[in-house]
């Protein structure tokens, strides 16, 4: 059955409203809501939803482009189709719109799907967004399902505009856009959403309410970020931007990409020990060194209230997590993989024997016994080589991402093979380390990285 064709609901406006001030920003051309493409976006939402599904293959294996042809969108001539898709359960304050804006966020942080956003060629766009349970791998909770159908045809469109009001619209406060010059300036913004475009020279940038983002001419790459429990410094390595404070800051643009800097933010409030078990967690599941960017995501939502045991059960379902226990087919194969990730040792028999009955009688679930294992190696029943191998893990992992403020993977995966739990092992890492920390930080080589100061300093210290 094809999708009726629908007028747009007020959150599906205000997602076409953040799309389209990300395109005009970029000097793109505004998306117009079609009415036939908003029929098959929601009509996908919903069977989404109905059926437990996120995937862009929808009713009858069928295919976005699939979808819209059968709602009737007239594709003639020269066309093109998009699909963006996306999900998260309720949360922040009462009401969606908060909600769909994180949505927007996280799809502008992902490269593909920022890239049908920004896509130029595109013309009209369907929003589907809808609302109901969904179960995840950590439970069933009340929803916002997004989909987003995008297209340009030779044919003709059914465009979704809102009939005009007759009375006069309401004042509205709008948002502030800051521009500083070449010199060092103090910027301090408004109560609503502002923009801040520092212009080079070493600013002061302080937002003052609202969501405030700051606006940078390089891409991602060429920036360092330090996070300190009282405010954020960030530094263009070319030299262009200069060094800028930011004070309530929530977001970056740079020429290539966004970042959602209110998110990372919060992993300044933990303290050492907190964040050290987090990092022993992070490297035990992945089995290399954090990329500081996820650490500090993970981090801060651990800050946030998540526990220790969700943020193991969303490690687990990684495709990097599940790609390192690939081969582990049964119980005994798992606990033998675990042991030789975590503690770089075959299972001693007791150890295996007790593991395996614990999988097995379903006492912990897959999803958390790498926790478990990490929790059990330094309970004062583990061996004290054990909890001693597993804490120099994570200050190498610690002194690679919360110091350094690294991301390159590879790196980090040829940090924690190098080590072999001697100390010779951990002074050739941690050079290995540092010889990086120099690439990424010369404006010739330069990384994006994002360190926290005040935290974890003596990481590494004795090696």
């Amino acid at each position: 059955m094809s999708a009726a064709a629908t007028a747009a609901s007020d959150l599906e406006r205000y997602m076409l409203d953040l799309v389209n001030e990300e395109r005009t920003s970029r000097g793109l051309n505004a998306l117009v809501l079609d009415k036939v493409l908003n029929g098959s976006a929601d009509a996908h939402s919903v069977w989404m939803l109905d059926n437990n599904v996120f995937s862009h293959t929808g009713a009858g294996n069928s295919t976005p482009t699939e979808r819209m042809t059968d709602a009737g969108f007239d594709f003639a001539g020269s066309w093109r189709t998009a699909e963006n898709i996306a999900a998260q359960s309720e949360r922040g304050d009462s009401g969606l719109f908060d909600d769909v804006y994180d949505l927007h966020l996280a799809l502008m942080n992902s490269t593909g799907h920022r890239e049908n956003i920004l896509t130029p060629e595109l013309e009209v766009v369907g929003i589907g967004i809808q609302t109901g349970t969904f179960t995840y791998s950590t439970g069933t909770y009340f929803s916002v399902m997004v989909t987003q159908n995008f297209a340009m045809t030779g044919g003709s469109t059914t465009p979704d505009i809102p009939e005009q009001v007759a009375e006069p619209p309401a004042v509205v406060e709008t948002s502030g856009v800051l521009v500083g010059t070449s010199t060092a300036e103090n910027l301090v913004g408004t109560e609503q959403d502002d923009v801040f475009t520092g212009s080079g020279g070493n600013d002061i940038l302080s937002g003052n309410g609202g969501f405030d983002t700051a606006v940078y001419m390089n891409d991602a790459e060429n920036y360092g970020i330090t996070i300190s429990r009282g405010s954020i410094v960030i530094e263009d390595r070319s030299g262009a931007d200069g060094v800028d404070t930011l004070n309530s800051i929530e977001a970056l643009e740079f020429a290539d990409s966004t970042f959602a800097l209110e998110q990372f933010t919060n992993v300044s409030t933990l303290t050492d020990a907190d964040m050290l078990a987090f990092c022993e967690l992070y490297v035990a599941y992945f089995n290399r060194a954090p990329d500081s960017a996820g650490l500090l995501f993970w981090g801060s939502r651990l800050a946030d209230g998540m526990t220790m045991q969700d943020i193991a059960r969303a490690f687990f379902n990684q495709p990097e997590t599940q790609a390192l226990y690939d081969g582990a087919n049964g119980n005994s194969d798992f606990v033998t993989a675990v042991y030789s990730n975590i503690l770089g040792r075959d299972p001693d028999a007791d150890g295996f024997a007790y593991w395996v009955d614990v999988l097995n009688s379903g006492a912990v679930e897959r999803a958390e016994f790498i926790l478990a294992m990490i929790d059990g190696a330094k309970a004062p029943s583990g061996g004290a080589s054990d909890a001693d191998y597993l804490a120099t893990k994570a200050e190498i992992g610690a002194y690679f991402a919360v110091v350094n403020g690294l991301n390159n993977v590879d790196v980090a995966r040829s940090a924690m093979q190098g080590f072999d739990g001697t100390d010779t092992s951990v002074c050739e890492v941690k050079d290995m380390i540092e010889a990086h920390a120099d690439v990424a930080n010369s404006a010739e080589t330069s990384e994006f990285t994002i360190s926290v100061t005040g935290m974890l300093e003596d990481a590494l210290d004795w090696a």
